[in-house]
Parts: C-alpha cells; sequence; structure tokens
C-alpha cells in the first residue's frame, strides 16, 4: 500500500501541500483531481521523490520511499511526464532501451529483445524505428509508457495523461490503463479530464490548495 502522511510542501513562502494524507491500494487506479496549481503534479513529483524537500512522510510497502537509493525507487516507480520527455534524437526503441541499459545494466542485445517484445505488445513495433517528431501524440505517450514499464514498476504515476489526446487515442490509453490494472500495477493519475476520470477511477482525490477537499 502507498501511504502519504501529512506531507506539506513548499515553494519558497508558498504552501503547496498542506498536511495531506491518503492510502492508495495496490492494484489500483486513483486519480487526482481539481483546478490548475491546487498540488496534483506537485503530489505526483513528492511521490516520485522527484521533490524531497517535503514534511511528513512517503511510504510504499513499509518503506519510506525517501530513504531509498535511486535503483531501488526504480524498481518501484514509473513516471509519465505530461510532455513525455523522450529525447528528440534518439528512436522510439533507442528511446525504450536507455533505461534498461543505464538502470538495470542490461547489454544493448538484451535490452533491444525486451523492448520489441513490449512494444509489439502494445502495437508500436512498426514505429520503434521513428523519431520522436515522426510520431502522433499517443504513439509518443505510448512510446512514453512503454519506457517506464520496461523498468517492471508496481506504482506508475502519469501525470494529465490525456492532456493533447484526441478520443480515439484517448479510447486506446484507458484500455492499456486498464490491462497494467489487471496485471497489479497500482496507478495514480493526475488530471483536469473529469470524463475520462469518472471512467477510469477506482478513488477519486479533489485537490484544493494543496488539501483533499473529497
Amino acid at each position: 500500500m502507498l501511504i502519504v502522511n501529512n506531507l506539506s510542501l513548499y515553494y519558497a513562502d508558498r504552501l503547496i501541500l498542506d498536511t495531506l494524507s491518503l492510502s492508495i491500494t495496490p492494484g489500483s487506479i486513483t486519480c487526482l483531481t481539481g483546478k490548475s496549481g491546487a498540488g496534483k503534479t506537485s503530489l505526483l513529483y513528492c511521490i516520485a521523490q522527484l521533490k524531497q524537500q517535503y514534511t511528513g512522510s512517503i511510504t510504499y510497502a513499509g518503506k519510506d520511499l525517501r530513504a531509498l537509493s535511486v535503483q531501488e525507487r526504480s524498481g518501484i516507480i514509473g513516471f509519465l511526464f505530461q510532455h513525455y520527455n523522450l529525447f528528440s534524437h534518439l528512436t522510439a526503441l533507442e528511446n525504450c532501451i536507455q533505461p534498461l541499459m543505464v538502470v538495470k545494466k542490461y547489454s544493448h542485445q538484451q535490452a533491444t529483445k525486451e523492448a520489441l517484445e513490449l512494444l509489439e505488445q502494445l502495437e508500436l513495433k512498426h514505429v520503434a524505428h521513428n523519431y520522436p517528431t515522426e510520431l502522433s501524440g499517443g504513439q509518443q505517450q505510448r512510446i512514453a509508457i512503454a519506457r517506464a514499464l520496461l523498468l517492471k514498476p508496481e506504482l506508475l504515476l502519469l501525470d494529465e495523461p490525456t492532456a493533447a489526446l484526441d478520443r480515439e487515442s484517448k479510447n486506446i490509453l484507458k484500455k492499456l490503463l486498464l490491462d497494467l490494472k489487471t496485471q497489479g500495477i497500482t496507478l495514480v493519475i493526475s488530471s483536469h479530464d473529469t470524463p475520462f476520470v469518472q471512467e477510469i477511477a477506482d478513488t477519486i482525490y479533489i485537490l484544493n490548495h494543496g488539501k483533499i477537499v473529497i
């Protein structure tokens, strides 16, 4: 279980998260909603330990995430950034194999084999050698998700995943996320997209001024 307890975060003198507490059940889909600036992305960044200057605690399976090494966290947490953060000078396949080679120390051959197998499952093998600029928004997003999934995370965090997607791409994403849920992966999603959230979430938290209001 993921447990956030009395989490507070300041940026300069501004309170971003205010003694926020929640718990997330393994293998569920939890959505964070609220207006821009409510603290949704900041909460994801704290869970992922991309921001560590918080007070309070964040534990997963009884372990304090802040106390874990980067390599230990990478085996637990995957993160999909809002703008995907794909390297423009690398192909889709090259984007996917980099984390396997850097974090898991796989050989190029082993990383390529695993990446191509996953891209085939996601129906993306045909764009493996394309660069990000040659891909649609939905394809870029699924490549970014594939890159995160190759590290076999137990917890996948997604920041505004539907922001630039059309209806067809949203439906593909919905199916993918529900499939991941059936595999036991815990998903935490930040989103303004109320219809999408209502379709997919097991639990919805509404944030306002760094607090959970419902």
